[in-house]
């Protein structure tokens, strides 16, 4: 029976709009939050991990929920509250029985709700929460935003040749132009399609179409060069070094 509910939210109109719908939909429950970065969700379930059900939005200023679930991963179901719909895998491998898309529909809440309380209470807590209840097609980004000076630009994905983090992210097109990015990496990471771009390192992403050369290096790692880039030592990790020869040759 479901009691305790947590609401992960840092957009207070928001927040206090799922509020009210999950009380519409149930008035016993107790609604916690709401949480309003992952500092909070982080030091919340390390004293408090007893919730039913998680209603958490992805994006917490400008880092990720994941974050928060790699340190605690809550011992409940979690329904993902988005504006972005990019996220869909991640969300399953972190307790997501639900995906919901800003602004939440009523139905589709209750829906939700519906799944978490009629899960198999004969099958193990482990075995519950380590298989996702839905099946959800993944979205990837086919334009993104970019920054020139105080412009804004939008680009395909499929004209990206990599992105590069220094100092800043930067994105670089086939024609070699490149732009400021307002996401980090590991944010570009998640809304690219994995089957056209790979993260070679800490340093790069890089289309399939951009390598110029891969060679051996030492202790079982690669070098790669690309298409428009000046650094002629991008070195693939050992670790990744198979992954990525498994990826090119798909």
């Amino acid at each position: 029976m479901m009691k305790k509910v947590l609401i992960i939210e840092d957009e207070p109109i928001n927040a206090g709009r799922l509020k009210r719908q999950i009380a519409d939909i149930d008035d016993t429950l107790t609604i916690d939050g709401p949480l309003t970065s992952v500092d909070e969700v982080k030091a919340k379930l390390k004293s408090e991990n007893d919730y039913d059900l998680i209603f958490a939005d992805i994006r917490l200023g400008n880092k990720l929920v994941f974050d928060a679930f790699q340190t605690v991963m809550p011992k409940c179901f979690v329904v993902f509250t988005t504006a972005y719909d990019e996220y869909a895998l991640d969300a399953f491998k972190n307790n997501g029985i639900d995906y919901l898309l800003k602004p939440i529909d009523p139905d589709e809440l209750r829906n939700a709700m519906k799944k978490v309380r009629e899960a198999d209470p004969d099958s193990s807590e482990h075995e519950r929460l380590g298989k996702p209840m839905v099946q959800i097609e993944a979205h990837y980004r086919r334009r993104l935003l970019v920054t020139k000076g105080d412009e804004f630009i939008p680009i395909r994905t499929d004209n990206i040749s990599y992105i590069r983090k220094d100092e800043n992210v930067r994105i670089y097109l086939q024609d070699g132009s490149s732009y400021s990015s307002q996401y980090s990496l590991n944010e570009l990471e998640q809304m690219l399609d994995p089957e056209m771009f790979f993260r070679i390192n800490r340093q790069y992403i890089a289309a399939i179409n951009s390598f110029v050369k891969i060679r051996s290096f030492f202790n079982s790692k690669l070098t790669v060069r690309l298409k428009n880039c000046d650094d002629g030592n991008i070195v693939v990790s050992k670790d990744r070094a198979s992954q990525f020869k498994d990826w090119l040759d798909r």
